[in-house]
């Protein structure tokens, strides 16, 4: 079978949860024998109308449409998140190069949500897994610019109210851009010009300092409201058309239903990850002080980063110590440590490879995820619960799904510090807690398990979109899951 997976970032390159997931999905299906393609969106600062690239890795069609990185009003970039002609019509042309069994989307973030529509129209099954909450939350995953979780878009009122007026601003739209898309050469280069631009303009330079927040009793402008809600309605709208959507977690799908969908189009498909299965599963037992607190991931303000530095203050160094493993800027390393207090079993460990996370691994007794953000999942947390660590969350999202406050973790109210530092001396004073709570640390699923459920959801799509055409249409069949199909033709292997 000939899928075609669809993502923002580049999941060759990119170190989001979403980027790794695909990557190591589209891994099994092609071990299973089955043809991958790839299509994501890269903006690029030179270029003013998009274009479509094409690449090679190994075997895999690898589509980019590079996009104007800027230069639209807010009403502009809204209608293109539903809909942009010139996108779609480089979408309507991939697909006919790729001529894919299943079209399977897994991030619309920067591609107009009208590919479904597009690829139905050439007769092709569409699945979507919800990664986020990008159809009625630009921000991704509900948080404000103000670092406090949002309850959601209100009908485009939250959304015109606390995101309109106070978007990322540009400098840091680049460095994440750049962080997530450029070598790493290039990419440290960039890190160090953007200090230094910081520091000579008089400031830390670090994300984690909330600048003039907005105001909850500030009144949005009406048109920017109804902007947001007629986003909001066509994205559903169109997202609805496609013939299966997965969000990756119950809390996720109620978030989902909450905002107008229908509860028995959505199906729940908890995720996995090849680490999963690589991670060493053992009982974490107390063996001498300090003990090891560990944060995994993007050190960022969302992830909550700040929380556990300030929760860190306090606690006897001695007892505790507190790792942060994850790449962090020089500017964002020396507001931490201050609000730690300096404390001396503060460490930051840096930049992560998937290999060294096995070895990270073995090295935490608790993993802590203080995310601000409402987390659909947090694949980290599976790749900690697959080793039998203990997890110290924040209990809003997916994280209250798979910790169970006092049987396999704990959980805390979100962005509160000092109840995370409760917590955590609660561990430190009674370190026999580590054993009982990772004696019923979850079994996250297999990924092997996963896809053969992925797999299925594609023959079941497939099956019922050649039922629905029915033989006079003359739609060409699409071989079951488990068949393998010919190779791209020649006539596919060239540049666009």
């Amino acid at each position: 079978m000939r899928i075609l997976l669809v993502t923002r970032e580049d999941p060759h390159k990119a170190l989001t949860g979403v980027a790794t997931y695909v990557r190591d999905l589209a891994a099994v299906l092609g071990r299973a024998g089955h043809e991958i393609a790839h299509l994501h969106v890269s903006p690029h600062p030179a270029w003013r109308r998009p274009r479509l690239r094409w690449s090679r890795r190994g075997h895999t069609l690898t589509g980019v449409v590079a996009v104007p990185a800027a230069g639209r009003t807010e009403e502009e970039r809204l209608r293109a998140d539903v809909a942009w002609t010139e996108v779609d019509q480089l979408l309507a042309e991939a697909l006919r190069r790729v001529r894919p069994a299943v079209l399977h989307v897994h991030d619309l973030s920067g591609i107009p949500a009208s590919l479904v529509q597009t690829a139905q129209e050439a007769g092709l099954p569409v699945v979507v897994t919800m990664h986020d909450f990008w159809p009625f939350c630009r921000q991704f995953l509900l948080v404000r610019p103000g670092l406090t979780p949002c309850s959601g878009s209100g009908g485009g009122r939250n959304c015109a109210t606390y995101c309109a007026a106070h978007p990322a601003p540009a400098g840091r739209r680049f460095a994440r851009w750049a962080d997530e898309s450029l070598p790493r050469g290039v990419r440290e280069g960039v890190r160090w010009a953007r200090a230094l631009y910081r520091r000579r303009g008089g400031g830390s330079g670090s994300q984690f300092i909330v600048v003039n927040p907005p105001a909850p009793d500030r009144v949005p402008d009406p048109r920017i409201i109804a902007a947001y809600a007629k986003r909001e309605t066509r994205m559903r709208e169109t997202l609805l058309a496609a013939d299966r959507l997965f969000t990756v977690s119950r809390s996720a799908k109620a978030m989902y239903v909450r905002h107008g969908y229908p509860e028995d189009r959505i199906h729940v498909l908890p995720l996995s990850l090849e680490t999963v299965e690589l991670a060493r599963r053992r009982l974490r037992t107390f063996e001498r002080y300090p003990i090891r607190f560990g944060f995994l991931g993007r050190v960022t303000p969302w992830k909550g980063a700040h929380v556990l530095a300030e929760a860190a203050r306090g606690v006897p160094a001695e007892r505790a110590q507190f790792t942060f493993y994850g790449a962090v800027a020089p500017e964002d390393r020396a507001h931490l440590a201050a609000l730690s207090g300096h404390h001396p079993g503060v460490v930051f460990a840096g930049r992560y490879t998937r290999r060294d996370l096995i070895r990270h691994l073995d090295a935490i007794d608790v993993a802590v995820f203080p995310s601000i953000m409402t987390e659909t999942l947090g694949l980290v947390g599976l790749e900690a619960q697959a080793a039998g660590i203990p997890i110290i969350g924040a209990a809003h999202g997916a994280i209250a799904e798979y910790v169970q406050d006092g049987r396999n973790g704990l959980l805390f109210p979100p962005g509160d510090a000092g109840a995370l530092r409760e917590r955590i001396l609660r561990v430190v004073d009674h370190p026999d807690l580590i054993a009982h709570l990772s004696s019923a640390a979850g079994v996250p699923p297999r990924m092997g398990d996963h896809v053969q459920t992925v797999l299925a959801a594609y023959d079941d799509v497939v099956r019922a979109r050649r039922q629905a055409a029915g033989p006079e249409t003359g739609v060409a069949a699409a071989p079951p899951a488990g068949a393998r199909r010919a190779p791209v033709g020649p006539q596919e292997e060239t540049t666009a």
